[in-house]
């Protein structure tokens, strides 16, 4: 398994190799644990950056419709 790419000094992110070789689980862990975080205030922030994904269950469930649709197309290609 090939070692995953440091991003930040404290962030690191899976490559693509990585990614395709991770079991279902261990992706679950890497969204769970390494992708994703919400903050005392209840915002959903990207782990790299810490940049805000989504403040309002509104716009996660935003967020959740795109992804369904980028699942069609992935599933498509």
């Amino acid at each position: 398994m090939k070692l995953p790419v440091t991003v930040d000094y404290d962030a690191v992110a899976a490559d693509i190799p990585t990614m395709q070789e991770m079991p279902i689980d261990g992706y679950a862990s890497y969204i769970a644990n390494d992708l994703f975080f919400v903050d005392h205030h209840g915002v959903l922030r990207a782990a790299l950056g810490e940049y805000p994904i989504a403040t309002s269950a509104e716009q996660l469930d935003e967020l959740i419709r795109y992804l369904n649709g980028v699942s069609t197309r992935m599933r498509g290609a």
